[in-house]
């Protein structure tokens, strides 16, 4: 399983919205995200909100890890949180 996805890893975990055109892997700052303790949590919260503008969610782990949607999305179905 990816160290991003570990139900051991613990937070700080961000959570940002952004547009699909949006470059996760830049280098700029990730402008106001919300916090959470766990990748869990986090998860959960992206699955169950419709951001604005159709925006997609992206997590960024304690571990420096990086979750794209589909990452988000696949981990949540799969009941891997």
């Amino acid at each position: 399983m990816n160290r991003s996805m570990d139900t051991g890893t613990t937070g700080p975990v961000k959570l940002q919205y952004w547009s699909a055109s949006h470059n996760v892997d830049a280098p700029d700052r990730w402008p106001a995200p919300l916090e959470f303790d766990t990748v869990e949590d986090a998860v959960a919260f992206a699955m169950t909100q419709a951001p604005a503008n159709r925006e997609l969610a992206w997590l960024r782990t304690p571990d420096g890890g990086v979750m794209k949607p589909d990452q988000i999305r696949r981990a949540f179905e799969l009941g891997r949180l």
